[in-house]
Order: structure tokens, then sequence, then C-alpha cells
């Protein structure tokens, strides 16, 4: 056999040698290669293997060491590990094909490598293995390379002799797809894609054969089209060379093809790992990535449409720029092309300083952006057209080109109409909204198209929405409004203010609330009773206070001669309509109206005739109560809650307590008392950590 160079690799002098590693000539160094990112470090192959080599004779194998990642790999020390046999030298160079190689490591251990040293982002070295077997016995190893890369500190390399056995090669041991644009559905354009070939090069079929991938799923691999990860498609690796034997048989090989098209531009990476039953190397790992240091801008949306804007308006639209790069974006000039136009404009409050710096996206987040807006003001009835000119230093799109396209409309305005305009009713009233007297004078049928019910203005605690149909057990909820119909029900769910504006919009687009013909609703909720006693409640750590799961907050209102939580004198959820007064005459008496068990409130106490509680020696008294603060069926403990109390003494608000602090369930609150015919309430907050 000869050696892999056809001579006996021979060192450089000293003095070179150390020049070489001064200047270094290993790497091909340069300032501008230097960066801020992750290096990766890659061997191909990723094992060493020699067959059967005759005592004496010499033979070499090169192995080339890769930086696969975005920063400077640098390497604190390299080892050959090889118990205690002597058969073994190493050698390195820059060049795979030079006539000489530096020596490493020699055959008696000396290691003349000088550390550290750096190798550049996607450059590599060669590292050339000599082998001159000194006796029959299988010489096995390693080569240890000690690295600055996060989960590969330290790297090796296996070295293996004569063992009768399969042996996988894996080429390329990684690679880059660079800059990737996604590819729209239904376009010819050809999917990125590259072929990493396996082989067998040892003396035995390669088995049990398994490919998994890790990372980013945008990489795709396939067999002759087929995904081999699915389960239905695992046969595929029984006889991949398909020569009806297992496995895949010596100096046979297969090709797994890795597509590359993603759903969104960005940074990715992912790890392909080859499992098989070779002995030295049961995993083989091929790094992919893509869409790496190199900066990227995409611009959302892709082009900006006015479709109806009224003659002589202003209309404006935000446009989203995004770094979807890994390297960051600057931004140097945003500009209309002069062929534009005039109706459109770049509104120069939301333009940047330049240059603009985008950070690099990372995947997985949301990416970097800024955002502008582009101004529309047509001055007759006609289609315009016009072009948004973004420069970057995107190598791929450094003039990213934005298509504008608007239409100046003579359009009458639709307006929201209602009927009635005011509602004055009691809290715990249903009424309904009634939008279809509004018009689109040069509409379809003079009519709008949809129609939204917006609660501009409501006491503080109401939770209420405008709804299609509300639910009888539980009027807080039920079916979202329809908004291609006028009317919509709404449940005033607590006493005060409430503005409810009807928005409509017509065929074209152009909404009541641009042409500030929209139509307002006044709803006064006052209580009817003597006494209205109110609780609502927030609990921070509820993600939604208007659904069916959250809090149970408990307001309590007591007679002079009563006690917290005992019937009759207690009137809460557990005693909702006590006998108080004249004994059978319920005019006199209490009644909780709402007992809300899933968060926010409201819960209501009225009393229409009071005692005089002079007479009676003593005030009615208000208290609040954490009855349970876990979600039903996950069990899910929501935390602290913050009550607030009004009290409504002849329809008027008399008194609001605010804060009320709920810190664990079984906290009780005594908050106010109410002196009557005076009509006086008072606060006399007092809080225990448990229920009296």
């Amino acid at each position: 056999m000869t050696n892999w160079f056809g001579f006996k690799p021979q060192p450089l002098p000293a003095v070179a040698l150390a020049l070489a590693f001064a200047t270094g000539s290993l790497l091909g160094c340069d300032d501008k290669f230097s960066g801020g990112g992750s290096p990766d470090i890659v061997a191909t192959p990723s094992s060493v293997s020699f067959g059967k080599v005759n005592i004496g004779d010499s033979v070499d194998e090169m192995v080339k060491v890769q930086n696969s990642g975005d920063g400077t790999l640098v390497i604190t020390n390299i080892t050959m590990n090889l118990g205690d046999t002597e058969d073994y030298q190493l050698y390195w160079n820059r060049e795979p094909d030079a006539e000489t190689a530096f020596v490493g490591i020699t055959q008696t251990g000396e290691n003349r490598f000088e550390f550290p040293f750096e190798v550049a982002p996607r450059t590599e070295f060669y590292l050339f293995v000599n082998y001159v077997p000194s006796d029959d016995t299988p010489d096995n190893g390693q080569i240890t390379l000690t690295t600055n890369v996060a989960d590969k500190g330290t790297f090796e390399i296996p070295i293996g002799t004569a063992a009768v056995a399969p042996e996988i090669s894996v080429s390329p041991g990684a690679y880059d797809f660079g800059r990737v644009t996604p590819i729209p559905a239904g376009s010819d354009d050809p999917v990125p894609f590259v072929d990493v070939t396996v082989s067998n090069i040892g003396q035995l079929a390669l088995e049990d054969l398994k490919i998994t991938l890790s990372g980013s799923q945008e990489f795709v691999p396939t067999i002759d089209g087929r995904d081999p990860r699915r389960a239905d498609n695992a046969g595929l690796l029984d006889d991949p060379d398909a020569d009806e034997e297992p496995g895949l048989g010596p100096d046979k090989s297969f090709v797994i093809r890795v597509e590359y098209n993603p759903a969104t531009q960005g940074p990715d990476a992912a790890q392909l790992v080859i499992e098989s039953n070779d002995p030295l190397q049961p995993a083989v790992t091929v790094s992919l990535t893509a869409n790496g240091a190199t900066p990227c801008i995409n611009v959302v949306p892709a082009a900006v449409e006015f479709p109806a804007s009224l003659v002589n308006r202003d209309d404006s639209r935000p446009v989203q720029i995004e770094s979807c790069g890994g390297g960051p974006l600057e931004i140097t000039r945003i500009e209309l092309d002069p062929a534009s136009d005039a109706a459109f404009a770049i509104d120069a409050a939301s333009l940047p300083a330049f240059p603009a710096i985008l950070p690099a996206a990372t995947p997985e987040q949301a990416p970097p952006s800024r955002e502008i807006r582009v101004g529309f003001t047509p001055r007759e009835e006609r289609v315009y057209h016009g072009k948004m000119l973004i420069h970057t230093n995107d190598p791929s799109s450094p003039i990213k080109t934005v298509s504008l396209l608007g239409r100046g409309v003579l359009n009458a305005c639709p307006q929201g109409r209602t009927n009635p305009e005011e509602f004055y009713v009691p809290p715990l009233e249903v009424i309904v909204l009634d939008g279809s007297a509004s018009v689109d004078p040069d509409g379809p049928d003079n009519r709008p198209v949809t129609y939204e019910w917006v609660i501009t203005e409501r006491p503080e605690g109401s939770t209420s929405q405008p709804r299609e149909s509300l639910d009888p057990g539980d009027p807080t909820n039920g079916v979202p409004d329809d908004t291609t119909t006028p009317p919509a029900v709404f449940f005033v769910d607590l006493a005060g203010t409430y503005t409810a504006e009807l928005r409509v919009v017509d065929n074209l687009g152009l909404s009541s609330e641009t042409c500030e013909t929209s139509a307002i609703v006044t709803i006064i909720a006052k209580p009817e009773e003597a006494i209205h006693v109110q609780v609502v409640w927030t609990t921070p750590e509820d993600p939604d206070q208007t659904d069916r799961q959250g809090t149970d907050v408990d307001v309590h209102l007591r007679h002079p001669f009563g006690d917290w939580f005992l019937a009759p004198g207690d009137c809460y959820y557990g005693n909702p309509s006590p006998d108080w007064g004249v004994l059978m005459d319920t005019t006199d008496d209490p009644v909780l109206d709402i007992d809300d068990i899933n968060g926010a409130g409201p819960e209501n106490v009225n009393l229409n005739e009071p005692e005089n509680t002079s007479d009676l020696g003593s005030p009615y008294t208000v208290g609040v109560h954490y009855y349970a603060s876990r979600e039903r069926v996950s069990g899910q403990d929501y935390g602290a809650s913050t009550a607030t109390t009004r009290v409504f003494l002849n329809g008027a608000l008399a008194l609001t307590t605010e804060n009320i602090e709920l810190p664990a369930v079984d906290a009780f609150c005594q908050v106010a008392t109410i002196e009557w015919p005076a009509a006086i309430a008072t606060e006399a907050l007092e809080c225990f950590d448990t229920r009296p």
C-alpha cells in the first residue's frame, strides 16, 4: 500500500513551523471573518478506519476539520489517545493536497502543536493520520480536540484498524443552504436541497439504520421522495441498496435528499443523525444551517393596498419592516420611486434616523421590526400606482420594492343610526341595541354591510359585551354578536353609565368611524331599591376574567341583629333571600340577585324597605369574602384578588371602597356600614385572613 501523499510526510524546520503558527498559516485568518456568532465543529469523515495493513507499511488517512458555525472556533488542545502503541503519527496542513505537512504529534507522543489557535467561520484545516503497524494487534483510539463549542467542548474523532466490521461514511458532514427565501405555493421554482451520501466502507453489512432530525423541522429528509422518519416508511432502511440482503452492503451507498423550503424567512439550524451498527461511530451527525449570518429583510404586507379611499381625504396604512436573517439588518434609506403617483407619501414622523439597525433574528422568536406608515390622499376618482423603495444591506435584496396601489372613490359615507338613543334601566336589565335604521346612501339597498356594536364607556368592573343572544342561565355569556345583522342584546351588569357606539361599514370598506358618522347610544343604569350593594373584583393571574373559569368573591349584607355566615341575619349566596323585618313580608327582605362564581363579578344585594337602624341600635354592615380561587377542572390557583364595593342609596352612589386586598381563599373584609333612614354609608374597613 502507498501512503496518501505518495511520500513519507516530513516536518518543516522548527523555525518555519513556529512562523506558520505565528502568522496564522493554519487558518488563512483575516479580521473580517471574526464574528460574534457561535462556532461549530464537523469532521469529514467523522472517524478514521484503516483496513488490513501489512506490518511496516505506511498508510495515511485525511480528515477535514471544518468550522461550520458563524463564530470563531478556538482549539486549545489536540491529543491522540491510543493506549501504549507507537504506530501512529499526526500531521496537519491548511490545504488537502499540499506537498508537505506539519508534524502535530510524533510517533513517541511528543505534541508539537502550538495552542490556542483559531479557525475562522466557514473555513477548515486538515489532519493526516499516518499508520505504520508494528504487529498484528488492532490499534484503536481517538483524536481529541478541546474547543470552545458549547455542546462539543471535547470533540473526538475515533480511530480503528483491522477489525472486520461495518463502517459508515457520510458526506457531506455539514451543509449551509445560505440565503433561502420561501417559495410561494404553486410556484415552479425548485426547492433547494442537498444530497447526503451514506456509504458502507467496511467489510460487513451496515444494519440497524435509523434517521432522525432535531432542530428546525423546515429541513425535510427523504429517500426516493419518502420521509424515512414516518412509521409507514420504516422499511426504507431495511435494504437501502435494494440488493435483497438486509442492510447496506460493503462498498454500497444510498442518498438522503434534504430539502429546505421555509414557511417564513429567518435563521434555521438542524442536525441530521444517521444511526447504525458501526461499532466505532454508532451515530453520525450532519449539521444543517440556512439563512445564517446573512442580513435579511421581510416586509409585511408585501404590497400596500388602499382599496377604497375617499377623494380629498387622508388615509394611511402601517408597514412592518422585519429583520429575518442571522446578521443585523441595516436600513440606509426609505423613499418613494420617482414614478409613483403624488397621492402616496411616506409619513416622515414614522421614519427612523438613518442608518437604522435591526438586530439579527432569533429562531422561534418574533423578528425584530420597525413600523412605518404610508399615506394616501387621492384627488380624483381613479386608480393610483406607486412603489416604496427600502435600501438595506440584504445581499439578496439590497433595494426592497413594496408595491403601492390605491383607488380614489366618490363614495358617500355610511351612517349609523339607532332607535332608541337612550336607555334608563335598573342594573341586570337586558336591552336590545338596534341599528336597523342605519343607511348607506349609495350602497346596495341603501344599507351598510356590517354593523359593529362597541362599548366605549362603562362603569369600572363591568365586563358585559353586546351579543347576538344570551345564555339563559348566565346572561354574562352568550353567542358573539353577528356583525352582518343590525341588532345586538346587552346585559347591563352594573349600575352606572354606559356608551355603546354603532360602527357601520359599506360595501367598499368605508367605515362610519372614518367618516365620523357612527351612532351613539347612552345607557343609564340606576338602582330602583333603597339599598343596592355591589361588589366587583380583579384577579391578575386569571388570564380571562370573562370566561366560565375564574375566582369567586361573595358580597354580604348583614342585619343589625345578625352574625356573619349565619341565617337569617346574613344575606349572601348561602342565604340569598332571608326573611327580615316583618315576618312573611317580602317587601322588607334583601335579595342576592346574582352570584358570580367565575371571576370579576358583579354580585349585588338589594333591599327595598330597610328598617330604622336607630331603633335597632346599630347599622347594616357590608362584607366581602374570597370564596374560591381555583380553576374547577385543572385545579390551578389564581392567587390573590382585589375587590371594589359600591353602595347605592335611593339610586345614588353613596360610597365606593377600592383596592380591598384578598390575598387567599377565605380572606374576609368588613367594608362599610349603612344607616337608615339617614341614608348614610360609611367606610369601616377591617380585614381578616379567615372568615369570622
